[in-house]
């Protein structure tokens, strides 16, 4: 049914997927040289000039490729088994996402020498967090798949 926490919990998967589209991922500054990174671009400022923009958006198709995952095992509400398997596969996309972030922002480390290290936002957050919430939905899907098939020995 859908109506099972195991729908709230993928519900908030895709909500904080959409939302890690437009957060800042990771930031590090040192004079008037900056680094920013989000979804879309990696931007490497000095001076106010743009001195180099890298496309990251393999961040922002993960973030996709993860929603459309979340709101397919959503409405398989059905088919238990196939809610696991997405769920797996959630999990899997999501290391690979908080894997380019961390790629990334090892990038961004090498622009700018010395300095402090650079700060994390919301944007690694949001995956970490998925990754938690989607752990707790397969556990709550197992639960009524076992509950199903101990209502079906009863019979």
């Amino acid at each position: 049914m859908i109506q099972r926490i195991q729908s709230i919990f993928l519900t908030l998967i895709a909500a904080a997927m959409i939302g890690f589209l437009f957060v800042n991922i990771w930031q590090k500054s040192a004079g008037t040289e900056t680094v920013s990174l989000n979804c879309m671009k990696m931007i490497y400022v000095k001076d106010g000039n743009v001195v180099q923009e890298n496309e990251t958006f393999f961040l922002a198709i993960g973030a996709i490729i993860i929603f459309s995952t979340a709101l397919v095992s959503l409405l398989s509400f059905k088919n238990r088994l196939r809610q696991l398997q997405l769920g797996l596969v959630i999990s899997v996309l999501i290391a690979a996402l908080l894997g380019g972030i961390i790629y990334y922002s090892f990038q961004g480390e090498k622009l700018i020498e010395g300095g402090a290290k650079g700060t994390f936002g919301p944007g690694l957050l949001i995956p970490a967090l998925s990754l938690i919430l989607n752990s707790l939905a397969n556990r709550f899907i197992r639960k009524d798949e076992e509950m199903v098939r101990s209502a079906d020995r009863m019979r």
